[in-house]
């Protein structure tokens, strides 16, 4: 090759690594200096992140400082399935063990195409420690947080639940979120190459609380005792739910609140809505007869009757246009005391036409009836009162014995709770004070009166009224030895898709101890009770139950005598014989009704029937559901129970 031709090959050589060399270094430039700022940014977003952690919500405690929810440090396990590399499948039962799953949850984990998959989200410390243990690759943890419940199900529906994320989402827990969640948090995370996550602040540094501590007026002792009770009456009556709350009549302050069915905050993943759902507030009902206390009080502060005014209840039949108005009973003349203490709906709907539409309507929007009470939860309903323009007669007799209103649980239970507090309405509330990790007070509850639809005078006639049934009216069974008791007791048809069912009742009672210087008001209501259906027979023994103890605390109960026969059980029996084929099947309950239905179920069914006492039955032999009994041999007990 001519020299010449070899000196321009080796020029345009070096002019192309030139060229390339200049655009290197321009291309260098640009991404250092030009674009340099803007990169590093992009990088640092690529391989670097702050982490939120939940905050650690405070504690909630019951007035005296048990705890109810609390905060625990906790790991969220996950999986990277293509980091295992074919072998998610030998690796499934080692940490289904240590995480506590099935080997059926973790191994459709592992198998996912997803890069990343939770396998535990609220993993305790040790089981997280237990999988960094195995020391599988494409398995780790991160720090979190876990909320929980120490009581399980105790007040489940008022404390509710927070979730994975740490918001709350029933109950207190929601009502409160904003003080109990506190400030967030973050770490500092890297990413290499593959995407994975390394805690360059460390794992498991102490994490400093945040959130407010939420002070409850509930008493977690009356709290049980009031949820095993209705829990029990919901069971042995075969119920579909049931609700007791128990309130201080001069303050205010709820102190029990039970729902049941109820669930366990620990785990209301696998609780339905209808578990959580706090029936106390969220649910609206006819009172049916428990309403009459109210109207008593109406219509004594409005001077149109008095307690020993004389009023006909027509023997049992009242007819209204085209309607007929019943009572359980034939009554003819009672007095107006009489009326309250038998639960005349008749001689109710007369006293609710002589205070007319107008007052009776003033007066259930003065008691707090279609309106929000006020307290400090999520979800209350203000119930249903029909505008009093629309109202006609048979609208004023019906609502006077709680039939054609729907009302709360809470509602009805402060409105009695006025009567019992010199007429004082109250606003309930459940959260005393909300206190910060300083220990200064952030929001305090005060009691607070709302309105006074009665005087003090009214109140303390109607008290004497609601004593005199139990004393000797429908509510005996809320009896207590040496303790003033005023309630009353009711059973109303229940509404399902606008129509009165044929067969559910709601069975309730309400009422105050001790009535001359009440501690407590208290409600108990029974939904669609099979085996009785009567207030005084299915929710006053509740009733009786609560009020006990909560006397007893308080040291206000006197020790209870020897023991006394039921009167009943002293009664000669009388024979009453019947002839008519038998049915076999489980033996059917007679609890609740009259004497009269009682003997004509036992005629069309063929029963030899012994008749103890008068009134409502009380107990039965052979009990409901037993075998037939040999000879078609029935007792029956009566005693006063009907609402």
């Amino acid at each position: 090759m001519k020299p010449g031709m070899l000196r321009m090959r080796i020029a345009a050589t070096a002019g192309v690594f030139f060229m390339l060399f200049v655009g290197a270094m321009a291309r260098a430039f640009q991404l250092c200096v030009i674009d340099g700022s803007s990169l590093k940014g992009l990088a640092g977003r690529q391989h670097r992140q702050r982490m939120a952690l939940p905050p650690e919500r405070g504690p909630i405690v019951d007035r005296h400082g048990d705890l109810l929810a609390l905060t625990s440090e906790s790991a969220a396990v996950y999986a990277r399935p293509r980091a295992l590399h074919g072998t998610g499948s030998a690796v499934v039962p080692e940490v289904s063990k240590a995480l506590g799953l099935s080997s059926a949850a973790v191994a459709e984990k592992v198998a996912a195409s997803a890069r990343f998959v939770w396998l535990l989200r609220d993993a305790t410390r040790e089981q997280a420690d237990a999988v960094a243990a195995l020391g599988i690759s494409g398995i780790g943890s991160e720090a979190t947080r876990r909320r929980y419940y120490p009581r399980g199900d105790l007040a489940g529906q008022v404390v509710g639940f927070a979730g994975i994320d740490a918001q709350g989402l029933e109950g207190v827990e929601l009502a409160y979120d904003r003080e109990l969640r506190g400030t967030l948090e973050s770490l500092s995370v890297e990413r290499d190459a593959r995407g994975r996550r390394m805690l360059t602040d460390g794992a498991w540094r102490p994490l400093p609380r945040e959130g407010a501590r939420v002070e409850l007026t509930l008493d977690t002792s009356l709290q049980q005792v009031a949820q095993t009770g209705l829990q029990a009456a919901v069971s042995l009556r075969r119920a579909e739910a049931g609700v007791a709350v128990v309130m201080d009549p001069a303050t205010g302050e709820i102190l029990a609140l039970a729902s049941v069915p109820t669930f366990d905050p620990n785990q209301a993943n696998i609780s339905t809505a209808d578990q959580w759902r706090n029936r106390v507030i969220a649910d609206s009902y006819e009172p049916g007869s428990t309403f009459k206390g109210v109207l008593a009080a109406a219509a004594i502060e409005a001077g149109v009757v008095h307690p020993e005014d004389r009023l006909y209840c027509e023997n049992g039949h009242y007819a209204i246009g085209r309607r007929v108005v019943h009572d359980h009973e034939p009554y003819g003349w009672l007095t107006f005391a009489d009326v309250i203490k038998h639960s005349s709906n008749i001689c109710s709907g007369k006293v609710g036409e002589r205070l007319g539409a107008e007052r009776l309507a003033q007066a259930i929007k003065e008691f707090g009836f279609g309106a929000l009470s006020g307290v400090d939860l999520p979800g209350e309903v203000a119930g249903l009162v029909r505008p009093v323009q629309k109202w006609g007669r048979i609208n004023v007799v019906t609502t006077s014995f709680g039939q054609g209103i729907a009302v709360t649980p809470l509602q009805l239970l402060r409105a009695y709770g006025a009567i019992a507090n010199g007429g004082k309405l109250m606003r309930p509330y459940l959260v005393r004070r909300v206190v910060a990790p300083d220990g200064s007070v952030l929001r305090e509850n005060r009691p607070q009166v709302v309105g006074q639809p009665v005087s003090a005078q009214t109140a303390a006639i109607v008290t004497a009224m609601l004593q005199g049934v139990v004393d000797g009216g429908t509510g005996t069974q809320a009896r207590i030895d040496g303790i003033s008791v005023a309630g009353k007791t009711g059973t109303a048809q229940k509404v399902e898709h606008g129509r009165y069912s044929p067969r559910d009742r709601m069975s309730s009672f309400v009422g105050f101890v001790p009535a001359d210087a009440p501690r407590f008001v208290i409600l108990v209501v029974i939904d669609s009770p099979r085996t009785a259906t009567y207030g005084g027979i299915v929710a006053a023994p509740v009733f009786r139950q609560i009020a006990e103890y909560g006397l007893d605390r308080l040291g206000l109960r006197v020790a209870a005598g020897p023991a006394v026969v039921p009167e009943a059980q002293e009664l000669k029996p009388q024979l009453v014989s019947w002839s008519a084929a038998a049915v076999d099947r489980g033996m059917p309950s007679f609890i609740g009704l009259s004497m009269r239905e009682a003997l004509v179920q036992a005629a069309r069914a063929g029963w030899e029937v012994q008749v103890y006492g008068s009134g409502f039955v009380v107990a039965q032999d052979p009990p409901p559901g037993a075998q037939t009994a040999k000879g078609r041999k029935l007792e029956l007990r009566f005693g006063s129970a009907a609402g």
